[in-house]
């Protein structure tokens, strides 16, 4: 394990539509894949900008120990 207070990140976005649109099993199963592998969800993060690209995604941080 590491030292107290070392943690890592990961940002994961999600499809067009956010979180909650349409069959949210692809979701869990994703989320129970990083849970698996040490990651913890700590924040979601909206996209607030309106129309474009990346209108409708969450971003999700994940953190876990420094391995």
């Amino acid at each position: 394990m590491s030292n107290s207070g070392e943690w890592e990140y990961k940002i994961v976005r999600t499809a067009d539509g956010g979180l909650f649109s349409g069959d949210t099993s692809p979701m869990e199963d994703a989320l129970n894949s990083l849970g698996g592998d040490g990651w913890e969800l700590v924040d979601t993060i909206a996209d607030s900008r309106g129309a474009g690209a990346n209108s409708g995604q969450t971003a999700l941080v994940f953190k876990r120990p420094k391995r």
